[in-house]
């Protein structure tokens, strides 16, 4: 009698080690499921591995719309590690400088013809590093989040006495095309964060189109400006239609790109930014 009450505790004891171990392996998962995202400057470091594709066609029809005048093209700068935050955030801004003027007191972030400047060295640089402060850049960790990310663009946005609102364009794992799209019609930038970025430049001969990846590796902040369709035909009939996000990178050797539409691989968020 007293050996069956041990053998069926110590198969009770083995039972509920196995269910605790069962737990542990559990909340680990999930841990490492909800671990946060930093974004740094990993794209940079890493470089490029660029691959090319010919895509033939015996006629091809393209749709593109971005948003009034596009936005500024600034890089990020030397002086500030891990910023790509803070850049995007400062093309955000500079965007909207050209409607409301105190956004960068003092300057005026764009031409006569209505297009954006570049960076410059004074005031540009000044708001990157007031935007990298806000941002809580590589205080937590290397780069930053993106709940840092917003609340910092937010609350420079909010001392200047303006709002601002971020809408999710993403559904799922990748960004939603008719929101998007529709942030685009209605003018608006939209903050993309990038798992990584598979970065496409395209070219066009009479009966193909050279397609070429140049593919970075590192979460990275981008802002997406513009929308771009191709319809590939062989004959009468469209066999292929490739959709980009057109997109201001903060790089230097690659100021702005497309970012495939469809790709599921790379889009960890995405809003579009209101500031009124």
């Amino acid at each position: 009698m007293t050996k069956k009450i041990s053998i069926k505790l110590f198969i009770a004891v083995l039972l509920l080690a196995s269910l605790s171990l069962s737990i542990c392996f559990s909340f680990a998962a999930m841990a490492e499921t909800d671990e946060e995202v930093r974004y740094a400057d990993l794209a940079v470091t890493y470089g490029a591995v660029n691959s090319s594709e010919n895509v033939p066609f015996t006629k091809r029809e393209t749709e593109y719309k971005e948003i009034k005048n596009a936005i500024p093209r600034y890089n990020q700068l030397s002086a500030l590690p891990n910023s790509c935050g803070a850049t995007a955030g400062a093309i955000v801004v500079g965007f909207y400088d050209k409607y409301y003027e105190n956004l960068i007191p003092n300057y005026t972030s764009y031409v006569s013809s209505g297009t954006y400047k570049g960076n410059d060295s004074t005031y540009i640089p000044q708001l990157m590093r007031e935007l990298y402060t806000l941002m809580r850049t590589n205080i937590d960790d290397v780069g930053v989040s993106e709940q840092d990310c917003l609340n910092g663009l937010k609350a420079y946005v909010n001392a200047k006495s303006l709002n601002l609102t971020y809408r999710s364009v993403k559904s799922f794992n990748k960004v939603n095309e008719s929101l998007y799209l529709d942030a685009v019609n209605n003018n608006l930038p939209t903050l993309l964060f990038c798992d990584k970025m598979d970065m496409y430049n395209i070219s066009t001969t009479a009966d193909h189109d050279n397609v070429v990846k140049t593919s970075m590796e590192g979460a990275h902040v981008a802002v997406g400006y513009g929308i771009y369709i191709i319809k590939y035909y062989n004959g009468d009939s469209v066999y292929r239609t490739d959709k980009y996000l057109r997109v201001a990178t903060g790089l230097g050797l690659m100021s702005t790109c497309y970012l495939k539409m469809s790709a599921t691989d790379w889009c960890n968020a995405a809003y579009s930014v209101t500031i009124n």
